[in-house]
């Protein structure tokens, strides 16, 4: 009778036993899920406050870039209208940001500044930091021109890229294609290109 006792005191506290590591067991998966939604809560939020930083330090940095470019622009254009030379040629015209008609033009484009006198003309792109695509975009801009403005095909042209510094793979890409690099030096710019080409 004991022993009978004795077995049934042992299976209640066995299944005591099983009852609570199972009551233990779900307590931890809860916990762990719970763990796991915060910790996916505060991923999200942190994401969420990540992409407003940068969504905010991108304006910054695009408006620091315009500011640059406009500026570089600004300071080519100005020096270009007090003083309408190039290569040696006074130009009658200094025409900044130039457009074909869009309903006349053959190739839409713009130009960032175009010096015009009787028998030349110079079309010069300007950008803060000049890259070595910017070289070859030129000849893009000459078929451009040539195909909105037939009346100048006959015009000595040449190609300039303006910026306020210039790498020296960029330079030497310009002297290979024969594209003028014009940079700022003080209060003047000065051409810094070995071989100069007009086309």
């Amino acid at each position: 009778m004991e022993n009978r006792e004795q077995q049934k005191e042992t299976d209640r506290l066995m299944r005591e036993s099983d009852r609570r590591f199972k009551e233990e067991r779900e307590e931890r998966e809860r916990q762990r899920e719970e763990r796991e939604r915060q910790y996916k809560k505060e991923r999200e939020e942190s994401d969420r406050r990540f992409n407003e930083r940068m969504d905010r330090i991108n304006e910054q940095i695009g408006g620091i870039s315009r500011s640059n470019g406009e500026f570089c622009e600004e300071y080519f254009v100005e020096t270009f209208k007090r003083n309408p030379t190039f290569l040696g040629e006074t130009y009658n015209r200094v025409l900044y940001n130039h457009k074909p008609d869009p309903d006349l033009a053959v190739m839409y484009d713009q130009y960032d500044l175009i010096l015009r006198n009787g028998e030349t003309i110079v079309i010069v792109e300007m950008k803060y930091k000049a890259g070595i695509d910017d070289v070859g975009r030129m000849f893009r801009k000459l078929e451009s021109y040539r195909a909105n403005y037939p009346m100048y095909k006959n015009y000595k042209t040449y190609l300039g890229l303006a910026s306020f510094r210039f790498s020296d793979d960029v330079r030497k890409r310009a002297d290979e294609m024969g594209v003028v690099l014009i940079q700022q030096q003080g209060e003047k710019i000065e051409v810094i290109s070995e071989t100069i080409k007009a086309w």
